[in-house]
């Protein structure tokens, strides 16, 4: 069974065990190396404790961005009923849909839905005049 290392021998022959040994032969070196000991431990959490703030920092800052992000995306979208027609009026819009009715697998019902809504200058515009074109040969 180890034991760790022997005991040195002190000037009398007896056995003194190594920290004692250290202690009274070199005393302050062992001492300088638990200041050199806690000044690193001292540097390495002030690092880690100055990362840690920048980390919150950082946090703190991309939530006030995503929050005024959000706020300017509610403002360009509010949009009065009024503007809302009128873009879908000028730029046209298309419903297109289809219902069914069935029982057992028996088609009792069918409603085909097939709408343009668009102003009248939008129709002139983007399909009645294409349409109007003579084909080019």
């Amino acid at each position: 069974m180890s034991q760790g290392p022997p005991p040195v021998s002190g000037g009398s022959g007896v056995p003194v065990p190594r920290r004692a040994a250290e202690k009274a032969s070199g005393g302050v070196d062992l001492e300088r190396s638990r200041e050199r000991r806690d000044a690193a431990i001292d540097r390495a959490r002030r690092r880690r404790d100055a990362s840690i703030e920048r980390v919150r920092e950082d946090h703190a800052a991309a939530g006030e961005q995503r929050a005024s992000a959000a706020e300017r995306a509610r403002r360009e979208r509010e949009v009065s009923l009024l503007e809302m027609i009128d873009r879908l009026l000028a730029g046209g819009v298309v419903i297109h849909g289809d219902l069914t009715l069935a029982v057992a697998d028996v088609d009792l019902l069918y409603v085909g839905l097939r709408a343009l809504i668009a102003s009248v200058d939008t129709v002139e515009r983007d399909l009645i005049g294409p349409l109007d074109r003579p084909r080019a040969a």
